[in-house]
């Protein structure tokens, strides 16, 4: 999340106040013994620490509501400061840790009532679930709070709602106080490790806030589609994990003993790979009511989930894709800029396997992720087709009727989404490496669509999550959403899990692109009227720029398609008069024509 102009300014002028404050107002000091400084490159994990200020004597009833809610942004972790603006019944109702936190943007409103009460509200980007998962909120939205006042001591202080409070933070804040980390489940029948967003507190009790959330059951939008190596019931033996010279000391409670070896081994990489996204931590040691747990070998303490076997899938960087134009494909390098001295001419040369030819009445074009293989929609969207350099083209017995783009995922099954023989909209997927002839699209189950359609799909390198856009009959209600492929014992799909919403402040999306295991872009709007352009995003977190412009890429009018040829710098947009556009720093430069460009899988 990207702070805001005025914190940016903020944060400037306090640094040239401690600046001149260590100077002594009158530049370097003249005396005074060398001490040795910072060693180059070393990397400064000290958090700036943000102190709340109490109330003040007299203050007026919105004075003290708006110091109770910016009072929330204390790095204590008791905030203690904050409940010195609540009278005595409150302070218990103040549940900080355990309910909604509100992220606004913009000023907040304040209404005094009558019956001494204070109405609060403000433009709300997002809310917080506990849980840690992050939701944004529609454009226009706005929070609403009613707290009560009431003296105490001659002095105003807040009457928070019977059924309690969370928090509520501005951007700035919320940025300040909360961090995005990842909770790690692995597949069923691999050794790949599937994150999952979540924000948390980053005080002092992170650790501990993390070993928890690793310990919880599967969430919704995964379930089927990744496991734990956590045994169900196991939590912390004691309510902390101390770090220790870096290593993180996890003590689970007992039911981790009922973890067989293989299962015990993943449970160690999920959690390595979760608690290491905390600076201090450089290794994770696990024990059970105090008594060390060992792996094979007796190892007792545990760097990197790689040890043990255990990592994310990455997505692969490219040097050429294929473009189509016309009938023909051929390769090209995006990123290529003829008239810059230092650029070395790619090798556009055609590899063994590709596919150099299709004719134009076939289109939404995809390619396999060995890059040998292209699957093609009829231009009545009622056919598809497969295509290999080797092989006779493989038509594919009519299933479905209005089909999308096609796309590959890692394990070679092809997913495209169409209506059936009765209206229904369903996803079909199509094994294109099986050696049976008549192997046709399956659907797979997702009671979930109901009466929506999908537009399009992106199917993640790890194969076990893929981004689905959807609308509703009639092309309004776009929603983004990410769910897990549940797959057989075979790989084969067989469903998708209940969606888990993303990027909720756009209301117009029109495709999407996985950057890499956590990272997206999508083409899309935000407002009706606005221009399409596309918007780098965090799996569960807030799309980058719709808050403010800093960041924002430039709008491209007509864009139909993106992909990435490497992360969100090798971004490749396809427009619907067909020119190819390449990022360029927040703009786009045209570096071909064609109507498809293929990168494998995506």
């Amino acid at each position: 999340m990207r702070r805001g102009r005025h914190g940016g300014r903020l944060a400037a002028l306090a640094a040239v106040v401690l600046l001149l404050g260590a100077c002594g107002w009158g530049g370097l000091p003249g005396t005074g013994d060398v001490i040795e400084g910072r060693a180059l490159g070393d990397v400064n994990n000290e958090q700036v620490r943000v102190i709340a200020v109490g109330p003040l004597d007299g203050a007026s009833q919105e004075s003290i509501v708006r110091g109770f809610l910016r009072a929330g942004e204390d790095n204590d972790d008791t905030h203690a400061t904050g409940k010195l603006f609540l009278e005595p019944a409150s302070v218990d109702r103040w549940r900080w840790s355990s309910q909604e936190v509100v992220v606004y943007g913009g000023e907040l409103t304040l209404t005094r009532r009558k019956g001494d009460r204070v109405d609060v509200s403000a433009p709300v980007l997002a809310r917080v679930a506990p849980d840690g998962r992050y939701v944004e909120q529609p454009p226009g939205a706005r929070a609403q709070l009613s707290l009560g006042l009431t003296k105490v001591g001659g002095e105003w202080r807040v009457e928070l709602p019977r059924d309690g409070f969370g928090l509520w933070l501005d951007a700035d804040q919320f940025a300040r106080v909360y961090t995005n980390r990842y909770v790690y489940y692995v597949t069923p029948n691999g050794r790949d490790l599937v994150p999952d967003s979540r924000w948390f507190p980053s005080g002092s009790r992170l650790a501990t806030t993390l070993a928890r959330a690793q310990l919880s059951a599967v969430p919704e939008h995964l379930a089927g589609a990744v496991t734990t190596g956590v045994p169900g019931g196991t939590r912390l033996a004691v309510n902390a994990v101390p770090v220790v010279n870096g290593t993180a000391q996890v003590n689970l409670s007992s039911q981790a003993l009922s973890a067989d070896p293989a299962r015990r081994t993943a449970m160690w990489a999920q959690l390595t790979k979760t608690m290491l996204q905390i600076p201090a931590v450089t290794a994770v040691s696990l024990s059970v009511d105090t008594t060390p747990l060992e792996l094979p070998g007796g190892v007792t303490t545990v760097s990197t989930s790689s040890e043990l076997g255990y990592d994310v899938v990455p997505r692969t960087a490219l040097e050429t894709v294929l473009v189509r134009r016309g009938d023909l494909l051929r390769r090209l390098d995006p990123r290529f800029v003829p008239d810059v001295k230092s650029a070395k001419r790619p090798d556009l040369k055609a590899r063994d396997g590709d596919v150099d030819r299709i004719p134009d009445t076939w289109r939404s074009l995809a390619l396999s992720v060995d890059g040998k293989q292209v699957a093609a929609v009829s231009d009545t969207r009622a056919e598809l087709s497969l295509w290999r350099s080797t092989e006779p083209t493989k038509s594919i017995a009519p299933f479905a009727t209005s089909l999308t783009r096609p796309v590959y995922d890692a394990d070679g099954y092809l997913w495209v989404a169409g209506a059936d023989a009765a209206g229904d909209d369903q996803v079909f997927v199509l094994d294109t490496v099986s050696s049976d002839p008549r192997a046709t699209p399956e659907p797979i189950r997702t009671p979930w669509l109901g009466d929506r359609r999908v537009t399009a799909m992106a199917v993640a390198a790890d194969a076990s999550r893929v981004l689905v856009i959807t609308t509703d009959r009639d092309g309004r209600d776009v929603q983004l959403g990410l769910s897990g492929i549940v797959r057989a014992t075979n790989g084969q799909p067989l469903a998708l899990s209940p969606p888990l919403r993303q990027a909720q402040s756009l209301t117009r999306i029109q495709d999407v692109a996985w950057l890499d295991w956590v990272n997206y872009a999508v083409i899309g709007q935000v407002r009706a009227g606005e221009p399409m352009r596309p918007w780098l995003a965090t799996l569960g977190g807030a799309v980058d720029g719709t808050m403010q412009e800093v960041g924002r890429l430039s709008p491209v009018p007509g864009a139909v398609t993106i992909t990435t040829v490497g992360g969100p710098r090798g971004l490749v947009i396809v427009t619907s008069d067909e020119r190819v556009l390449a990022r360029a720093g927040s703009t786009w430069r045209q570096t071909a024509r064609g109507s498809d460009v293929l990168a494998p899988g995506g």
